[in-house]
């Protein structure tokens, strides 16, 4: 039997969420799936559900994405938190402050859609 799991997927292109949202729901494992595109509506989204995977970008509109992930990792829940992002250089400080995985969205798009299955 298939675990399914909910996704929450933050990310404020559209283009790139779009094509994330596509991919993620032609899998068999998605219970369910949300789209937030900002700190905001990720925070509010977050306290009404129970994602099992956050998939997080780091550069959002109204602010940034490691502020968000320390907020998730400080309440000690076993939220799995997936950074995909452009900005390389903040991966080992999302390691350090708990980010499950890393993916660079330029080469590991791929990689993320697997990691979900």
């Amino acid at each position: 039997m298939v675990r399914k799991i909910n996704v929450l997927l933050i990310e404020d292109d559209f283009e790139i969420g779009k094509w994330l949202e596509k991919r993620i729901l032609e899998l068999n494992n998605i219970k369910s799936l949300s789209w937030e595109t900002s700190i905001e509506k990720a925070s509010i989204s977050l306290s009404l559900n129970n994602p099992d995977i956050i998939i997080l970008d780091l550069n959002l509109p109204d602010g940034n994405g490691i502020d968000l992930l320390k907020k998730i990792k400080n309440n000690k829940n076993k939220t799995k938190v997936y950074i995909f992002s452009v900005n390389d250089e903040l991966r080992k400080t999302c390691f350090r402050l708990g980010a499950d995985y890393f993916f660079d969205k330029t080469t590991d798009s791929e990689r993320l859609i697997a990691s979900l299955k």
